[in-house]
């Protein structure tokens, strides 16, 4: 681009959102060892949720792909979403039936065969959803309502943490502003390792890596947020893109910056009939005892093994009747490559988590 400088003071913003911290908070309650930097906060939160939430928030959490595919309804232009946190929830509450189901899932499907799917129509898809995504299908505007019910139930806990990290986050967008009108090219190139800014195009290394022509972008929006590390979070809105932008908050760090949730997935593959059985369950589901005779071991054998792929996160199982059958997750495998990036990225202990953008 002729004049990328100016292009970038136009197109590119920077804000607080209320409801993108809050959906990013129950991410991250969802998994805390992988958010070292909240970790602390993480488990005091959950030692005072009462065991009904805490249930439901992990139900949520599978159904909506740890709360970050529902969080994408805050569309980046709209600034009444930079106002409450309310004011995001009381968007999915005026969603009909199909747009919730399409906001809790995700970008996986087709709209048309999630519509068929509410409207009863089950196909060998349906029957390989994950439980919660059938739940959802078969129960769409209940399950909005006990959605809804729950975030309301979850949102004192939220507005205690955002008393304290608020002023911090409105002097990261305060600050960032400067930046963008002296020199928003270093600015940009210093939002997280792994997003590139060119001459012609912005790239982001994720799993695979998106690019960007800014021709044919109208706006970059940052939100800041001190819970989104490691993750380069990016949002994708036709021409319209959105960053997460971490911000530090004195008091938040963690003395080890080794997530337990990545050392648990590595652990994965130490094993070679671990790997096989995983590798059995991303074609089929399978019960230990069909995996005991498939695999040649013993079904106590079994057992161990599955308790380790269900802790990691690359499977999940289902009761029939009176056998519990298991299921690889292959997007999970596929985020591995995210996984080791991030781990990556960490800044080594005792340097402060904002000098690689110094």
């Amino acid at each position: 681009m002729h004049d990328l400088p100016l292009w970038l003071q136009k197109h590119l913003s920077i804000a607080y959102v209320p409801g993108h911290e809050f959906f990013l908070s129950l991410h991250v309650l969802q998994n805390p060892e992988h958010h070292v930097t909240r970790l602390g906060w993480a488990q005091k939160t959950l030692a005072d949720l009462p065991r009904p939430l805490t249930e439901e928030l992990h139900s949520f959490a599978a159904m909506s792909s740890g709360f970050l595919d529902i969080m994408d309804v805050l569309v980046p232009w709209e600034e009444r979403y930079q106002h409450s946190v309310e004011a995001g929830l009381e968007r999915i509450q005026a969603m009909d039936a199909s747009e919730f189901a399409e906001a809790m899932i995700g970008p996986v499907y087709h709209p048309q065969q999630i519509k068929q799917w509410l409207q009863g129509r089950s196909d060998d898809v349906f029957e390989q959803l994950k439980p919660q995504h059938r739940e959802l299908l078969r129960h769409p505007l209940s399950t909005k309502r006990a959605f809804l019910e729950f975030c309301y139930n979850y949102l004192p806990y939220f507005q205690a943490e955002e008393r304290r990290i608020e002023p911090w986050l409105v002097r990261a967008v305060h600050e960032a502003q400067e930046k963008i009108s002296t020199d928003p090219i270093r600015f940009l190139s210093q939002v997280h390792p792994r997003l590139h800014v060119h001459e012609d195009a912005i790239h982001f290394h994720k799993a695979k890596t998106y690019s960007f022509a800014y021709q044919q972008l109208a706006h970059i929006h940052l939100r800041v947020s001190t819970y989104v590390s490691p993750h380069l979070l990016l949002g994708i809105y036709g021409d319209h893109i959105s960053v997460g932008f971490p911000v530090d908050v004195p008091g938040t760090a963690a003395k080890s910056v080794i997530p337990a949730d990545f050392t648990a997935k590595m652990k994965v593959f130490g094993d070679p009939t671990r790997t096989a059985i995983l590798k059995s369950l991303l074609d089929h589901p399978y019960c230990t005892q069909q995996l005991a005779d498939l695999h040649g071991i013993s079904e106590p054998a079994v057992t161990k093994h599955l308790k380790l792929l269900v802790e990691a996160g690359f499977v999940w199982s289902e009761r029939r009747g009176r056998y519990v059958f298991y299921r690889g997750i292959t997007a999970r495998l596929e985020q591995l490559a995210v996984d080791l990036h991030e781990f990556i990225d960490m800044p080594v202990p005792g340097i402060d988590l904002s000098d690689w953008r110094k």
